[in-house]
């Protein structure tokens, strides 16, 4: 009987909360489950059964987290404002302001018919709640988790839609305020619900596979057990469920599926740093180790702190996690821990909100939930400043983007930087863990080439909003300075250009004189590289209309394809200015970070116009870690076709089959590449910068 499930659930409730809470709390947590059941009253959710039993189980997760009163009073009311004719300040009365706040910070936003715009807009709500109150994302958090387990009543097409938007944003904001255990609980959902084809194979071969699995992991845990013994460390071992880790390797074609059978996680608690430290130098004596990385000193996303290693064994692998008790406290739970969390932890989680306050400040709320998707899943990197300070700044961010992050003064007065105490140029890349002193000269002012390698919303606005405040004629000057160094690498200057190549470029710009220009460049609407690309690239780029359409800003440019990367509609590029034309890279290719070292002005950040053009082509280079034989093959090209791919080239060589597929755009790559390995039985299957052939060529050589 319904009534009988409503009592059932807050009898539950009323048990974990007793356990923790002082009895006054606990009084005033259960009048809210009260008001929360009779503000839902009459209201069943789609599985028929009523809806208070939703947020009563919501309050539960939290309260399994042993969070404050407030916060599951406000889990059990989280969706009266959105749902009943209950208001805001009708809660505020009831219990308090900070109850109130909570809920509307987690409430939906309908105020339009555009569901797109509402979406985008309450990402962007619960996001500036976020900041003034962490709790708020840990009662979304809570709320997500309880829908993605009771997906089973609504239609497949939603079940899939719902578990990819949890995937894209739920999880990593979960590994962003360090709630590692709710974003593996979440992404194993997600997996269940995408692709449960994939899902079901990966459980059916851990099943089959677990009489020998649990017999190498008794004989590494003796073993681990042993070294303990012998070193005289004390601590406990503890068998790690890495399914979800597992899983994730597979997904991301880290792993086939004879690795995934083979591999082991163990967690290992110490009392202190110095045991782990003592710990890993006896595995080193010990075992044979593949990887080790240390995330103590060098933590991971929302401050996760331990020693990572990975052990070879005679038919296994084992991945171990050394850490202390409070460490792991903090990676399993994160910002739930408050002031209880290591300093790294919240050091950690700081860096983060600050750079989520850049991604709302003054942004619209379609532009804030695409910068929060790219932000979420771009790589990231954490630096510190000489006095420890730490800053997460993108993969591939350099010094001025850390200055920036650091302040507007060392941004706007940079003249170098010292990183791990050697000096470096501003335009150096940076890598995780190092430590970046910035020298300054407080009459130095920005310098518009800037705009070609910083990789940061908020150096590029902050150095934009300073240029912009230049005198007119000092605009003109920076301008046309910019240019010349621009124009350097066709040993030309400003004053080489004729009358025709003026013209030529005010019609180009729709601008009415030289002044203009420079003005643009100078303010960085325009970049000089496209000036001096645009006059004096050499050749004629047959590709010239077609990357005119799918680059952003690249009107009127030469435009080509590195075929040291190959990029793929969808990748992440920059462009790299040359005597050919305007050279577009992966982002992450080693030439174009070598020519970043070298020539860091003739770097520039490119982005696609869409993702999803259907009329052009790329051709992209699989490498697949098996051999195929001649009915494989067959199969390989009716299911390549099947997908709309096409198949240029198929070929065995070092015991591994490579292909070339003709695609439109990355999404494809991935959505064949998903398609081949389950026809294949889950082989991994890496995509290639360059054709197999060239890499045999550059092996041999």
């Amino acid at each position: 009987m319904p009534g009988e499930e409503v009592s059932k659930a807050k009898q539950q409730l009323n048990m974990i909360i007793d356990a923790y809470l002082p009895t006054s709390d606990v009084e005033r947590v259960l009048v809210a489950c009260d008001y929360a059941d009779m503000a839902h009253s009459g209201i069943t959710r789609k599985s028929g059964e009523p809806y208070i039993l939703h947020p009563i189980a919501v309050s539960c997760i939290l309260a399994h987290m042993r969070l404050d009163a407030e916060t599951l009073m406000a889990a059990l009311l989280h969706d009266v404002i959105e749902d009943t004719d209950f208001t805001k300040d009708d809660i505020s009365q009831k219990f308090s302001r900070t109850v109130a706040e909570l809920v509307d910070g987690v409430t939906k936003l309908s105020h339009s018919s555009d569901k797109e715009y509402n979406k985008a807009a309450s990402f962007r709500k619960i996001l500036q709640a976020t900041l003034q109150d962490p709790r708020v994302i840990i009662i979304k958090l809570a709320d997500r988790y309880h829908n993605m387990t009771t997906l089973g009543a609504l239609r497949p097409d939603k079940r899939a839609r719902i578990a990819q938007e949890t995937f894209d944003i739920f999880v990593p904001m979960a590994r962003l305020v360090g709630m590692n255990e709710m974003a593996d609980n979440l992404e194993h959902l997600c997996y269940q619900n995408l692709d449960l084809d994939m899902y079901n194979n990966i459980q059916q071969s851990l099943a089959q596979t677990k009489p020998e699995r649990c017999k190498y992991q008794s004989t590494w845990e003796q073993n681990l057990s042993d070294l303990l013994n012998t070193y005289q460390i004390q601590g406990r071992i503890k068998k790690k469920d890495n399914n979800i880790e597992l899983l994730r390797h597979f997904v991301k074609n880290d792993i086939n599926l004879h690795e995934l059978t083979h591999s082991h996680a163990f967690e290992i608690i110490l009392q202190s740093i110095a045991d782990c430290d003592r710990l890993v130098e006896a595995l080193k004596e010990n075992f044979q180790v593949l990887h080790y990385a240390d995330h103590i000193r060098k933590p991971l996303p929302g401050g996760n702190q331990s020693l990572m290693l990975k052990l070879k064994g005679e038919k296994t692998t084992l991945s171990l996690t050394i850490q202390t008790e409070l460490m792991r406290k903090a990676a399993r739970f994160g910002v739930v821990l408050g002031e209880n969390a290591p300093q790294a932890c919240r050091s950690a989680i700081q860096a983060s909100m600050q750079n989520l306050n850049v991604l709302i400040d003054g942004a619209c709320a379609k532009t804030t939930f695409s910068d929060l998707l790219d932000y979420l899943h771009q790589e990231k990197i954490w630096v510190y400043t000489p006095h420890g300070q730490l800053h997460e700044l993108p993969q591939g961010a350099t010094v001025v983007d850390f200055a920036y992050s650091a302040s507007l003064f060392l941004g706007n007065h940079a003249v170098g930087a010292k990183i791990n105490g050697e000096l470096k140029a501003l335009s150096t890349p940076l890598a995780s863990g190092q430590v970046v002193e910035i020298i300054t000269d407080v009459l130095a002012t920005p310098n518009p080439d800037w705009l070609s390698f910083i990789n940061t919303q908020k150096a590029r606005r902050a150095l934009q909003n300073i240029l912009k405040e230049q005198d007119i004629e000092e605009q003109r000057l920076v301008g046309q300075q910019a240019l010349n160094r621009a124009l350097k690498l066709f040993n030309r200057s400003v004053d080489d250009l004729s009358e025709e190549d003026w013209i030529d470029l005010l019609q180009w710009r729709h601008i009415p004189n030289q002044e203009t220009l420079f003005e643009q460049i100078a303010v960085g609407d325009l970049l000089p590289q496209l000036v001096a690309n645009h006059l004096f690239a050499q050749g004629h780029n047959d590709n010239a209309i077609l990357s005119d359409r799918l680059i952003q800003g690249t009107e009127g440019v030469d435009v080509k394809y590195a075929h040291c990367c190959n990029p793929v509609l969808g990748d992440p590029i920059q462009g790299h200015l040359s005597r050919r034309g305007l050279i577009v890279h992966r982002a992450r290719c080693h030439n174009l970070l070598h020519e970043q070292h070298l020539h860091p002005e003739n770097i520039m950040p490119l982005q696609w116009t869409s993702d999803e053009v259907e009329d052009v082509s790329f051709t992209a280079y699989l490498c697949i870690d098996m051999l195929l034989n001649d009915e494989q093959i067959s199969d390989l090209i009716y299911q390549c076709r099947k997908a709309k791919t096409g198949v240029e080239m198929v070929q065995s060589q070092d015991g591994k089959t490579y292909v070339n597929i003709v695609v439109h755009n990355r999404k494809q790559v991935a959505q064949i590449i998903r398609e081949l390995r389950m026809l294949l039985g889950f082989p991994r299957i890496s995509r290639l910068n360059m054709p197999a052939a060239l890499i045999a060529v550059s092996h041999a050589s």
